[in-house]
């Protein structure tokens, strides 16, 4: 899945890193919000997009299967961009993923975003939310629709997700015709509101937009109910939903592929000691030959893992990761036996050159202070009177 995420700067880094660690997504970052950071401008923002962002509408469509937008500022996209992203949904079929209701609970940035032509794509009537009193201070659980008619995103992760949560400066959201209630918010400040009955507001939303599928999400895709402190499967859930919307087979047994993809990411970090250590060892002369072989041979592996990944075919997958990451442990013992034989000389002159300085100041202090064999007796003089 070749994933365009782009929104709060304070939120890219997070979800930079989540995606990357899937092994099924290739993912390019663009913050286009401003944040805390002081080392991100107005200007570098612009210049972000005028580097990363597809030139033409080809462009965009060719690259990209998904686009997840999390809480971005209008301003920094152009009317064309933002035609050929809803364009993208409409014609070419890319998915696309958008939060905090309406971008956000401040009402400039949540009016610029319902003004856009791209707004019109996702399932959240963004012009009738911002019309309304759409943000209001409370607490929200997460309720989720069991109908079976629904794809299997949300309903997999029943047994394993935390649904009361707490979240304050709740976003109001109203779901277009035709679109589907994946999840409801139980806040009862919306009493006014009946989706289907009063205090119940759509918490995930989701349809069918041409020839694409977006969502859209009530709060902020990496706190409350997301945030993995709180629900350590919300990335999963967040995956599922670009497996769906770019028409991939739903996996079934969901703590299956949770487990799979941490060890996806083990293996990386193992892989990245292993390799840290030989460039640490080799700058003391030593050969590691062997080790960049076996490597080979644990990446010749990891493609196969990878290959049964994307095809889906997790079980497999899993399996070959388990014996992965035997052999990775294994590599790593090695190369950490390599490091102990290419520093043992050091270990020798280091503890030589102590203890011949032990002996040396030990020798000088039994000659000059104990046996005082270079010390000699000052003849001494008296003065005489006059």
């Amino acid at each position: 899945m070749e994933v365009l995420c782009t929104g709060h700067s304070s939120a890219m880094p997070y979800l930079g890193t989540v995606l990357k660690r899937e092994p099924m997504a290739e993912t390019v970052i663009i913050p286009t919000r401003m944040g805390d950071s002081v080392y991100l401008t107005s200007s570098n923002i612009q210049r972000y997009m005028r580097l990363y962002f597809p030139r033409t509408f080809d462009d965009l469509v060719r690259k990209y299967e998904f686009m997840l937008l999390e809480q971005i500022d209008s301003d920094y996209f152009t009317p064309q961009q933002f035609e050929w992203m809803r364009r993208g949904v409409q014609d070419a079929g890319l998915g696309g993923l958008q939060d905090r209701g309406v971008m956000s609970m401040h009402t400039d940035l949540a009016i610029r975003w319902a003004e856009s032509l791209l707004s019109d794509a996702f399932p959240n009537d963004a012009d009738a939310v911002v019309g309304a009193d759409f943000s209001r201070n409370g607490p929200l659980q997460v309720i989720i629709n069991e109908d079976p008619e629904l794809p299997n995103v949300m309903k997999a992760f029943r047994e394993v997700l935390r649904l009361d949560v707490g979240m304050w400066g709740t976003i109001l959201m109203t779901p277009r015709a035709g679109s589907k209630i994946y999840t409801w918010s139980k806040t009862g400040k919306f009493p006014e509101y009946a989706f289907p009955e009063p205090g119940l507001v759509p918490h995930i939303l989701g349809w069918r937009y041409g020839e694409g599928y977006t969502w859209s999400i009530q709060d902020i895709i990496v706190l409350g109910f997301w945030d993995l402190n709180i629900n350590p499967y919300a990335v999963d859930v967040m995956i599922s939903m670009l497996i769906c919307s770019t028409g991939r087979k739903l996996p079934e047994d969901v703590v299956l592929v949770h487990k799979l993809r941490d060890d996806f990411a083990r293996y990386g970090e193992a892989k990245g000691f292993i390799l840290s250590l030989m460039d640490f060892v080799a700058k003391f002369g030593a050969n590691t030959a062997s080790l960049a072989e076996g490597l080979q041979e644990l990446d010749a592996k990891w493609v196969a893992a990878r290959q049964d990944y994307l095809s889906q075919e997790y079980a497999s997958s899993f399996q070959a990761m388990q014996e992965l990451l035997t052999r990775a442990d294994g590599q790593r013992e090695a190369a950490l036996r390599l490091k102990d034989r290419a520093l043992f000389w050091i270990y020798v002159i280091e503890w030589l050159s102590v203890s011949a300085t032990f002996l040396v100041a030990g020798f000088a202090v039994w000659t000059l202070m104990v046996r005082r064999r270079l010390h000699r007796e000052i003849a001494m003089t008296r003065l005489r009177g006059k």
